[in-house]
């Protein structure tokens, strides 16, 4: 079972080169941690605002250890700056492999 997190994001238009470089930074750690298989940035064609995160993990367990790192010590306080509001998870499972 394939256990798939997606993080809609609405950024600040007058931050957008801002939050790229914070992205970046933040990725890098993201992709290096336990349990990621796939993470893919995508951007809105059409909307340079819109920022989805499309996440691969290998248990739920660790998609779950890997929130409460961003929730505690591994907290990307500027984050908020860079926002236009609250970001959008949706958790899914592919029931069909």
């Amino acid at each position: 079972m394939a256990c798939v997190a997606i993080l809609e994001f609405r950024i600040r238009a007058d931050r957008l080169g801002e939050a790229g470089s914070l992205f970046d930074r933040m990725l890098e750690t993201t992709r290096s941690y336990p349990g990621v298989e796939r993470l893919d940035w995508l951007v809105d064609r059409d909307d340079p605002t819109a920022w989805t995160l499309y996440e691969e993990w290998s248990s739920w367990e660790t998609e779950q250890a890997y929130r409460e790192f961003r929730a505690g010590e591994g907290a990307v306080p500027e984050l908020a700056g860079v926002l236009a509001g609250p970001p959008r998870l949706v958790r899914l499972e592919n029931r069909t492999s």
